[in-house]
């Protein structure tokens, strides 16, 4: 029988750690009724990580386990610092005195022999939960009054210390004036001091030697004189903002000198306040940073453009790929890679020396940039090879009237330093998404069908697409069908009954979608699913299907049909998006669906891409009532800390394990395994694809709460599942 677990007694919790079920039944049975709140372990290592997520205040232990046995799963509690703490009694059918010295050593409080008696049960338990708490509350006192010690010792050296600082600091005064009056004269940087109506006062060695203005000069001379105009109106008013606001503002303003030439500077200015709080005085410090941006200018651009063209490089196109890859796939539109290396341009070098080859490099630099629209980039890759990176459309016509551009264009003779040089040069071109998601993929895609062009006889382009098999073609059909699908209508939402394995009652279902297209036919979900989601479509058809859900639901709602339950799956790519949990607020809003009737499913890899992320977004949802259900659960990364960590109500044992579970020992202890895990950490466990009476009465007898398959129903049209619901049927749990 399923135990709930949503109410810890304040009286302890109890750890029963016991590979026989009717003992473990019995101890359970019997402390629960005295109050106390019980958790359960049939083996060795299920125990182990059932203490580790939350220390009991007691761990009953039997000692004859299969596997780990008991004094070895005590020797593990001790050596771990979280749980050495924590008392444990052995239970034993044997009375070896070998067994007990051997379990005093490991750490063990008292030994229970079988069979059990109530009284001697609950007695040690009561006495040890006892005197664990006391052990507890002690430590707990002391610590608080070693804190307060501590507390109090540090306020009496505070005072002891703001003393002896007070006392320094009027001598540090006296030094500081002398010291500032000294750095004020020494120091490299230019120094202003104007009255509160910024008329100049004051200005040092360095001011004159930057600007070339005398001190005598600029005496009483409105600071706002020494600005150029091409300090704008913009900057001059965040400069009085910040001075107003917060007394400090620093950033870059143009300047003039005595000479009438303009620099950059970064100007520091502070506001100077007498007591009454009133504006006395502002500093400026100038640094002249005319030298280091012309500098910090050059590396910027060597760093990310070609020396000898000036084209980007392959670092620039790294860049800006992540960007334009992202705006194309919002535009529905394809990045497209070109490849460009010229034909035998060795022979240029070799005949006409490296200067002329210089000089023509530049030159096909110069021709491809005037041959592309303004966002495309032109790189060059070094030697003479180049890239284009563009922008166009599923037909591809702008990438095909390019290459033809180029390949016409360089067939002209050239004139380089006065000789005329023919050129022609092999293009290879592959495509985002198409040929992949990274430039990586494209790059080395795009390198393959260079050679093919090449292998054509130059003077040729060739689309990486050519070359692709009847698999990738089939795959390409599915993308552009794809698109669009939502607008033409042709998704249908299946509904998978749930029922409960206590009474039989149908109590939810998971939503299935399924594709019919007019050219492919049905489309299996296996398929059309995984490119959905690969070529950017998967949110669209994703919030389709919420909006569908929610939509039926209400309808549901209003035949008098009850509150239905439905799990929609979401994928990875939608938690990835900040829009996805307002979205989901939204709709529930929309069609006055209480959150309760809408579940959501997620996947182990689903959320691995950003885990911070999923988790905000589950936890999100969890706050405002949508329920959160784990598939195919031991599957994926089976990672038992993504248990304590997303906030997961359901667990799915995924139909693998179900299909051999009366006929596999290993599937039948996973399955048993993953519903006492479940239960442990308060969670309901649903399994998939039963479809035999055997399996389902292995799942009712573990305990399983719910269970989905054909054995009770296929994925079901809308309709038909409203005509289910009508008909109320119920699964006979007695007949299993």
């Amino acid at each position: 029988m399923h135990r709930d677990f949503s109410e810890v007694n304040s009286k302890g919790e109890v750890l029963i750690v016991e590979d026989t079920a009717a003992s473990l039944k019995l101890l359970s049975d019997l402390l629960s009724g005295a109050g106390y709140a019980v958790r359960q372990a049939p083996n060795g290592e299920l125990a182990l990580w059932t203490a580790q997520a939350r220390a009991p205040d007691l761990i009953l232990l039997d000692v004859r386990m299969p596997g780990l046995d008991g004094f070895e799963v005590c020797r593990r509690l001790k050596e771990t610092p979280s749980l050495c703490e924590v008392p444990v009694i052995f239970l034993s059918a044997q009375h070896d005195t070998d067994d007990k010295v051997r379990g005093f050593a490991l750490g063990a409080v008292d030994f229970i022999a079988k069979p059990f008696q109530a009284e001697e049960i609950l007695a040690r338990t009561d006495a040890h939960v006892r005197l664990r708490r006391a052990q507890l509350q002690l430590a707990q006192e002391r610590a608080t009054l070693e804190q307060r010690v501590t507390e109090r010792t540090a306020e009496l050296e505070q005072v002891a210390g703001t003393l002896a600082r007070e006392v320094q600091i009027r001598r540090a005064n006296e030094d500081l004036l002398r010291l500032s009056g000294q750095f004020f004269e020494a120091t490299q940087d230019a120094i202003l001091i104007t009255d509160a109506n910024s008329l100049i006062v004051a200005s040092n060695p360095a001011f004159t030697r930057i600007t070339g203005y005398a001190a005598q000069e600029v005496l009483g001379l409105d600071i706002t004189r020494l600005y150029a105009e091409a300090t704008g109106e913009a900057v001059r008013e965040a400069l009085r903002q910040g001075l107003h606001s917060s007394g400090y503002w620093t950033g870059e303003v143009q300047t003039r000198r005595k000479s009438g030439d303009t620099y950059p500077c970064l100007l520091s200015a502070t506001t100077v306040r007498g007591p009454d709080g009133a504006v006395i005085n502002y500093i400026g410090v100038f640094l002249d940073i005319s030298e280091r941006k012309a500098e910090q200018h050059l590396i910027d651009f060597l760093s990310y453009h070609d020396a000898l063209t000036g084209l980007p490089n392959r670092a620039l196109v790294r860049e800006r790929f992540e960007p334009m890859r992202a705006q194309a796939l919002r535009e529905g539109q394809q990045v497209v890679l070109m490849c460009l290396d010229l034909d035998r341009f060795k022979n240029i070098n070799d005949s006409h020396g490296q200067a002329v080859g210089d000089k023509a490099l530049q030159v096909v630099a110069r021709f491809l940039t005037s041959c592309v629209r303004e966002g495309d980039i032109v790189a060059r890759q070094g030697g003479d090879e180049f890239q284009i990176l563009l922008q166009d459309d599923a037909l591809l016509g702008r990438t095909l009237a390019l290459a033809q551009t180029i390949l016409g264009g360089l067939r002209e003779e050239l004139s380089v330093s006065g000789d005329r040089l023919a050129l022609t040069t092999s293009i290879g071109i592959a495509m985002c998404p198409a040929d992949g998601n990274s430039l990586d993929d494209l790059l080395r895609h795009a390198d393959t069908a260079l050679v093919r062009a090449k292998e054509m006889g130059r003077d040729h382009y060739a689309f990486f697409t050519e070359r692709m098999g009847s698999d990738i073609r089939d795959k390409l059909a599915v993308q552009q069908q794809l698109r669009g699908a939502v607008g033409r209508d042709e998704f249908e939402v299946h509904y998978q009954p749930q029922v409960c394995l206590r009474t039989g009652a149908m109590v939810g279902a998971e939503a299935l979608l399924r594709w019919h297209n007019p050219t492919l036919g049905r489309v299996p979900p296996g398929v059309f699913i995984a490119l959905a989601e690969e070529y950017g479509f998967i949110t669209a058809i994703g919030e389709w299907v919420l909006e569908s859900v929610c939509a039926q639901i209400r309808a549901w709602q209003d035949a008098g049909l009850g509150n239905i339950k439905v799990a929609v799956n979401l994928s990875g790519k939608q938690f990835a998006q900040d829009r996805t949990v307002p979205f989901v607020e939204a709709v529930l809003r929309r069609y006055a669906i209480a959150p309760a009737c809408l579940g959501i499913e997620i996947t182990e890899s689903a959320v691995m891409g950003d885990p911070d992320k999923a988790v905000a977004a589950l936890t999100r949802l969890k706050d405002i009532g949508v329920s959160i259900s784990l598939d195919d659960f031991g599957t994926g990364y089976s990672s038992l800390g993504y248990l304590k960590r997303f906030p997961i109500d359901v667990l799915k044992i995924d139909k693998s394990f179900v299909d051999d579970v009366c006929t596999s020992c290993s599937d039948a202890a996973i399955a048993r395994s993953v519903i006492s895990l479940a239960h442990n950490l308060h969670m309901r466990v649903i399994a998939e694809g039963v479809e035999t009476r055997e399996q389902l009465a292995f799942l009712s007898e573990h305990d399983c709460d719910e269970m989905q398959g054909y054995y009770f129903s296929r994925p079901l049209t809308a309709q038909a599942f409203t005509d289910l619901l009508h008909e109320k049927r119920t699964l006979d749990i007695g007949a299993a």
